[in-house]
């Protein structure tokens, strides 16, 4: 979802001056309407006088004299084709932003959840002075908020609530990409912007899921696992920024994935850690169940042992005889 910057996008001004413009009588400049209707009410709108000053006929019901002035009621235009189609191009419209915005390949819950979500508030905001980088930071406000309901909603109620308000975050964690892609301002520097409001909203999550178990729970070590979590995330994140980091990266591999039995099985292992950790999804989930300890156990877990991966990654790499990268304090 790698963007920065503003930049107008496709499809601005949408719609502009539908349905606009003014009726038969406003529309008049010459004046003559607003003179005879003047020159009407000097001669009595009830007389057939003011009837002809005005240009009306005079309705005849029951003599002269007898007759009311009716002002002109103006025509009311039916309704053009491209007028009854606007409902129709406005939903299709927000499917649009979706086909042409989504990524490929995707999570389950962010295709069939989340982005079409999103895509309707691109829709809503394509054309309009709204960045992507504002997006990013008003989803971290959102999660933030999650965050804190979490702590100071009690029950299962209080739960689902704090959870359904992340929820909110997350498609708005959608959303930013999907305008960025929209208008053709994707970049690195957005992309770490995304990243770094991602993993502070990894933070403020658990660590308040670690503190509301402490609380329900107070004979349960949650507190110790809460910190150990927050330190295997801290690790992951800064283990991975260093292997990303261009000094350090290996070229990316053209090779097919191996087909083996043993492949094919980390390979499973690994879709369904990414699933426990896809924290978005699974901890709706888990908050349907109430327990909230079936989210922060998995999550720490999984954070640990992919910490602890990665570290290996980078001993191996740097801790060998003879490497050829040599470290310089």
């Amino acid at each position: 979802m790698g963007r920065a910057g503003t930049g107008g996008g496709a499809g601005e001004g949408e719609g502009e001056g539908e349905g606009e413009g003014e009726g038969p009588v406003e529309a008049a400049t010459d004046g003559s309407v607003k003179a005879s209707d003047a020159l009407g009410a000097l001669a009595g709108a009830s007389s057939p006088l003011g009837c002809a000053a005005a240009g009306l006929p005079a309705a005849r019901a029951g003599g002269v004299g007898s007759a009311r002035w009716q002002p002109a009621q103006p025509e009311i235009p039916a309704k053009t084709s491209t007028e009854r189609r606007v409902g129709w191009v406005q939903s299709m419209s927000a499917r649009e932003v979706y086909q042409r915005t989504k990524k490929v390949p995707d999570l389950f819950w962010n295709r069939f959840v989340c982005r079409p979500v999103a895509a309707v508030l691109v829709d809503a905001v394509k054309g309009t002075r709204v960045t992507p980088n504002q997006i990013t930071l008003a989803s971290f406000v959102v999660g933030v908020a999650a965050a804190a309901l979490l702590l100071a909603l009690p029950g299962r109620a209080g739960l689902l609530v704090a959870v359904l308000v992340y929820q909110a975050s997350y498609v708005l964690d959608c959303a930013d990409g999907m305008l960025a892609r929209w208008r053709g301002v994707a970049s690195p520097a957005g992309h770490l912007l995304d990243f770094l409001m991602d993993e502070l909203k990894a933070f403020a999550i658990l660590g308040a899921a670690a503190v509301r178990l402490q609380r329900e729970q107070p004979e349960q070590p949650f507190a110790l696992l809460g910190i150990l979590g927050l330190v295997a995330l801290a690790s992951g994140i800064a283990l991975t920024s260093f292997q990303r980091h261009p000094a350090i990266a290996a070229p990316q591999s053209t090779a097919q994935p191996s087909q083996s039995f043993l492949a094919r099985a980390v390979r499973l292992v690994e879709s369904v850690a990414k699933f426990l950790i896809h924290y978005p999804s699974y901890l709706l989930y888990v908050a349907f169940t109430g327990r909230l300890e079936l989210f922060l156990y998995p999550y720490v877990a999984v954070n640990a042992l992919y910490a602890a991966r990665a570290w290996l990654g980078v001993a191996l790499r740097f801790g060998r005889l003879g490497a050829s990268t040599a470290i310089i304090d």
